[in-house]
C-alpha cells in the first residue's frame, strides 16, 4: 500500500473519502453502507481490471467494435459505483465512439483507450488505498 500521499480524509460524517478520482461516500451509499460489500466489489474490480484492459486493447487492435462497445459499457457501472466520474465519462465516450465508428477510427479509439487506461489505473491505485470505516 502506498503511503507517500494520504488519499483519505475524515469528513463531517466520520467516513473516510478518497481525494481526486473517487467518492467513497457515494460508494458506501450505493451499497447500503455495507463496508464489507464495498470491499468485495473493490477486490473484484481490482482482479478483473487487467484482463478487461487487455481485452479492450485487443478488441481495438482487431477493430472488433462490438467487443469495444461491450467492454467500455461494462466499465461504466463500477466507475459510477465508485464515484469515479471522469473514468465513467471516458468509458461512455469510448463506447459511443465504437458505436459511431465503422472501423475507420481505430486510431481515435486507441487514443481514447490510452486516456481511459491511465484514468482506470489511477482509480485502481486509489482503490487500493481506500480504507472503509466500519460502522
Amino acid at each position: 500500500m502506498s503511503t507517500s500521499q494520504p488519499l483519505l480524509e475524515d469528513n463531517d460524517s466520520g467516513c473516510q473519502t478518497a481525494s481526486n478520482r473517487l467518492d467513497v461516500d457515494h460508494l458506501l451509499k450505493g451499497v447500503g453502507h455495507d463496508a464489507e460489500l464495498a470491499a468485495e466489489l473493490i477486490e473484484m474490480f481490482q482482479e478483473d481490471l487487467p484482463t478487461m484492459l487487455a481485452n479492450l486493447q485487443a478488441a481495438i487492435t482487431e477493430e472488433n467494435l462490438e467487443v469495444v462497445k461491450r467492454l467500455a459499457h461494462s466499465l461504466k457501472t463500477p466507475m459510477e459505483l465508485f464515484g469515479a466520474t471522469d473514468a465513467r465519462d471516458q468509458s461512455h465516450n469510448l463506447e459511443l465512439a465504437a458505436v459511431e465508428s465503422e472501423g475507420s477510427a481505430t486510431s481515435v479509439l486507441a487514443e481514447m483507450f490510452s486516456g481511459l487506461r491511465t484514468e482506470l489505473t489511477e482509480v485502481s491505485r486509489q482503490l487500493q488505498d481506500v480504507k472503509l470505516a466500519k460502522p
